[in-house]
């Protein structure tokens, strides 16, 4: 599309030629189209073209799925040439949210829950329709597209954005949740660039601030017992979030297709990090009797950062957050609860596709500097006879195992039977080798370590490897818990010589004991030498 020649008094004297834009409005309508398609998303709307500036009125893009569908209803987007070689794309109006599924009603989800069958003459459970409804405000709103129509850079600066949704309380009943928040100083970049019959994408934002608050009244059921106040409000500050993917040129339903999209190459990667969060929570209610149920409480975060990524590779997910605490009161206590801890970390890795040979995977978990208040000690310990230093945790198990169908594949039945109609166990993991590099606690003046590594064949309940342990300050836990009155004399003397069993002192020190569990082929069990199965 050629550009009108520039007004410019200048332009005008030295004649200047109508320049080619390297986007035009339309070609940046019809990747924004392209994308949420590649996503899952159906688009429509009113598409009028001037040339220089095209505008979409009643722009509506939706996603359907089994359990119900979801639009978001844009009243008009503006897309215009800038004159240099850019376009301008403006959201005008309130975006409107619409979300509807449906659920089993209550009494078939009541029967769900305790795993009854329902009534035999349903041959299927009664659905009742829930909505999500709400508004989007994106006042002075801005996003600037560069680039060509196979590489598309967007820029955008949201100075507000505001969201005021409802959400269902119950199934059948007509009551609703409200939901409101804020992003403050909203800015950031995404780049879709086409590459071999699919689009690569990259994104990278920042945000000054993102508040939720929830002030709901729940109505009481006809027992009365049920209702009440719920206000809850929580904050992020300083918030980045950085990411990347790749659609594969086939179109997929994300919610159904998950795991054909997986196949064909889909790849997801974007990581999220804040500086602190803060929040609280009031809730006011009565219970199955009749009595007030109250609840006040605040918690807080310093710096954390979470990732996620996915691919026909496998699936990971990652999180950590430091300097952590909690304090909330409750009308069935007698007193506050109140805890910190320092560092939290957790990390998970498994494989999500189908193969005949074993993929790796990983499970980790650390949580360091855990502290709770006095008020929680004196509970079980009110003469102060166990160590309340700091304690810790530590997890960090990783392997190898095979997996017998795909992770996403919603063909496969949920219930495998036999030839005679009977439930049969599925194992859709099947472990190859275990590695426990390292499980450790450190409490009440007690620390226990363990390492080691099992290999599995065709039976996953007979490993074959070596677990080993070290354990200190066991024996001298044991006598204060028994001075504390918290176990009698008598019951301890089985679990001391039950660990007897399982460990030994080491050389030169007594309060040092050490384990050896050695997995022999055919299911046996040996502990420091001496086989226990």
């Amino acid at each position: 599309m050629v550009r009108p020649l520039a007004t410019s008094a200048l332009a005008l004297i030295l004649g200047a030629v109508p320049v080619l834009a390297e986007v035009t409005p339309a070609q940046v309508w019809e990747n924004l189209q392209k994308y949420s398609t590649d996503y899952g998303y159906v688009v429509s709307g009113n598409v009028d073209d001037a040339g220089g500036t095209l505008t979409v009125t009643d722009a509506v893009f939706s996603m359907t799925n089994e359990d119900g569908k979801t639009s978001l209803t844009f009243p008009q987007m503006t897309f215009q040439e800038t004159g240099d070689a850019k376009v301008r794309v403006v959201v005008e109006g309130d975006v409107a949210v619409d979300s509807r599924f449906s659920v089993p009603a209550p009494a078939e989800a009541e029967d769900m829950a305790e795993g009854t069958d329902p009534a035999p003459e349903a041959e299927a459970p009664e659905m009742v329709e829930m909505a999500v409804t709400g508004t989007i405000k994106v006042p002075g709103n801005e996003m600037v597209v560069s680039g060509t129509p196979e590489d598309m850079l967007y820029e955008y600066t949201y100075p507000t954005l505001a969201f005021d949704f409802s959400l269902p309380a119950e199934p059948g009943q007509d009551a609703t949740i409200p939901v409101t928040g804020t992003i403050t100083d909203l800015a950031g970049s995404q780049r879709n660039a086409q590459a071999d019959g699919g689009t690569n994408t990259t994104y990278d934002l920042t945000a000054a601030r993102a508040e939720v608050q929830v002030a709901a009244t729940m109505p009481a059921d006809e027992a009365g017992a049920g209702g009440g106040t719920m206000d809850f409000q929580i904050a992020l500050n300083n918030l980045a979030s950085q990411g990347s993917g790749k659609t594969p040129g086939q179109t997929f339903d994300l919610g159904t297709q998950m795991a054909e999209a997986l196949a064909a190459g889909l790849t997801l990667d974007t990581t999220l990090t804040y500086e602190s969060l803060e929040g609280r929570f009031d809730v006011t209610g009565k219970d199955e009797i009749g009595q007030d149920q109250t609840g006040q409480g605040s918690f807080a975060t310093g710096a954390s950062d979470l990732s996620f990524s996915l691919s026909g590779q496998g699936m990971g997910y990652k999180a950590s957050s430091a300097d952590a605490k909690a304090e909330m009161t409750l009308g069935t206590l007698p007193f506050p609860i109140s805890y910190a801890v320092e560092q939290i970390s957790a990390e998970l890795q498994i494989p999500v596709t189908k193969g005949d040979s074993a993929q790796p995977f990983k499970l980790a978990y650390a949580l360091e500097g855990l502290t709770f208040a006095d008020a929680i000690w004196n509970l079980f310990d009110p003469q102060n006879q166990l160590p309340r230093d700091p304690a810790s945790l530590t997890v960090d198990l990783s392997g190898d195992a095979v997996l017998n169908q795909d992770l996403f594949d919603q063909t496969q039945p949920q219930l495998q039977t036999d030839e005679n109609g009977m439930p049969v166990e599925q194992t859709p993991f099947a472990p190859r080798n275990l590695a426990v590099n390292r499980v450790a606690l450190d409490a009440v003046g007690a620390k226990a370590e363990i390492t080691g590594s099992l290999a599995f064949g065709d039976n996953p309940n007979e490993p074959v490897g070596t677990l080993n342990g070290t354990f200190q300050g066991v024996n001298g836990l044991m006598d204060k818990v028994v001075a504390m009155g918290l176990v009698p004399e008598e019951q301890m003397m089985g679990m001391r010589m039950m660990l007897a069993m399982f460990a030994k002192p080491a050389e030169g020190n007594p309060d040092q004991l050490t384990s050896e569990i050695e997995f022999r082929e055919g299911g046996q069990i040996f502990a420091n030498g001496q086989q226990v199965k």
